[in-house]
């Protein structure tokens, strides 16, 4: 069985792939471009990767509870919810996992 290590590194290296080949189907790559036109090109592959490196280091992190951190009640996972976040390193747009309260009813995103 693979470790925590050895599984996040296969995702981040799928993910890293499918950027590349993302990239490798601009039609601009068979012309003449400009270093601004380049750096478009390779920019959004490295966007799309550190987009979903964060993802799945924030998932890895992420703490799963059974309990409302606000009145102890039992929590049920609502799925992923999407955030737009600034970093150092620009704009992304994380997907976190939800809970809320069967008791209270409040709706919240566990620490990571």
């Amino acid at each position: 069985m693979p470790t925590q290590r050895e599984a996040l590194k296969a995702k981040l290296l799928a993910r890293a792939e499918a950027a590349i080949d993302e990239m490798l189907r601009d039609e601009r790559l068979h012309e003449q471009m400009t270093l601004s036109q380049i750096e478009q090109v390779v920019g959004l592959s490295e966007t799309d990767f550190r987009q979903a490196a964060l993802e799945e280091i924030i998932a890895l992190q992420q703490a799963t509870p059974t309990t409302c951190p606000l009145c102890g009640g039992q929590v049920e996972n609502k799925g992923k919810k999407r955030k737009q976040v600034a970093s150092r390193r620009g704009e992304a747009d994380i997907g976190r996992a939800y809970y809320q309260c069967q008791t209270c009813h409040r709706g919240y995103f566990p620490p990571g």
